[in-house]
């Protein structure tokens, strides 16, 4: 601001010497003129005439003198010296203003650039806390969800009734017997098929037990799910009982057409047998022991054969009628299960 003032002081001087300078050049017009207005006429046009003829005669050989005359009248006045000095003075001022002033406004749009980044980063930085805090949150939503998944799968182990291998299929589980059973043995007892194939189903069914005894206890709706849970077993048993029966059904049909057509390997008693069996099959569960001991006794006539290997059918037949033995002692025990839990409060 002090710059301006010098401005404005400077200008204010320039006019007055402008001013003043142009009082100094009437006040010269007016004298000339008075003066020349008091001399006559004829002095005056003979002055003239005599300064013509005196340039005229000494022109060519005073030069310098022309040159004094011209200069003379081309110099300034100290006044206007002055003037034109401030002029240039007040130029250069201006100019340097000028400049200042564009420096001025870029600074401005520079502290506005400024301040508006520093709000975009303190929004940042509030941004920045604020997710901190919901992680910390979904942090903390996780661990209690972990937790709750590891509660439900502990549950969930805990009200398993029946493991897995209940499912296994009871044919490989028999076949696998037979194969290791020698020949001549008679047929498993179902005490010994039982033990063997509910093994792992009581130690699985033990643990269980143990790990959420804690959890089960005192809880209503864990009976009902037993229930429920047993239900369904007993159905996807009696499906899987059927399907297997069909299958030895069918590998029994193609036993019978492979023995009639080789008569060689066969004797008429076999083929007796086997017509039986397949009538007994047909009538009912009651007639299981009973057809199990006739076909005791044909294995023992047919083992007076030349060849002493155990033949195809009879392996089985063993193998029908142990399976459906066990199945139907299993199906018998879980609907007793069933109903000693749905009895329950």
């Amino acid at each position: 601001f002090s710059l301006t003032e010098t401005i404005e002081n400077l200008q204010m001087h320039i006019d007055d010497l402008q001013r003043q300078v142009e009082e100094l050049k009437k006040s010269g017009r007016g004298r000339m003129s008075h003066e020349r207005s008091d001399q006559p006429r004829s002095m005056h046009s003979f002055s003239c005439l005599k300064e013509l003829y005196d340039l005229r005669q000494y022109f060519v050989y005073d030069h310098v003198f022309a040159e004094k005359i011209t200069s003379m009248d081309s110099q300034l006045s100290p006044l206007e010296e002055e003037n034109e000095n401030l002029k240039k003075a007040v130029t250069v001022l201006q100019a340097q203003l000028n400049l200042e002033k564009e420096k001025r406004v870029t600074m401005e749009e520079e502290y506005s650039l400024m301040v508006k980044e520093n709000c975009d980063l303190e929004q940042r930085l509030v941004d920045i806390d604020l997710y901190r805090a919901r992680a910390e949150e979904l942090e903390v939503e996780v661990a209690e969800m972990r937790q709750i998944l590891q509660s439900e799968n502990t549950f969930h182990n805990a009200e398993k009734l029946v493991p897995e291998s209940f499912f296994i299929s009871f044919k490989e589980s028999l076949e696998r017997e037979v194969g290791q059973s020698p020949a001549d043995d008679g047929l498993l007892t179902v005490s010994e098929l039982e033990k063997k194939a509910l093994k792992r189903s009581s130690s699985e069914t033990f643990l269980s037990s143990a790990a959420g005894g804690d959890i089960l206890r005192g809880h209503e709706e864990t009976c009902i799910r037993r229930a429920e849970a047993v239900k369904q077993r007993g159905i996807s048993v009696l499906n899987e009982v059927d399907a297997q029966y069909n299958a030895l059904k069918v590998k029994y049909e193609e036993l019978l057409k492979k023995c009639q057509m080789d008569e060689d390997s066969l004797k008429h008693k076999a083929v007796q047998t086997l017509k039986q069996y397949s009538k007994d099959l047909n009538v009912g569960n009651s007639q299981y022991d009973l057809s199990a001991s006739n076909l005791e006794c044909t294995n023992v006539e047919l083992s007076d054969s030349p060849t002493n290997a155990l033949p195809e059918y009879k392996a089985l037949f063993k193998e029908i009628f142990s399976c459906i033995r066990k199945t139907k002692e299993e199906i018998d025990e879980h609907r007793a299960k069933y109903k000693s839990l749905s009895s329950q409060p």
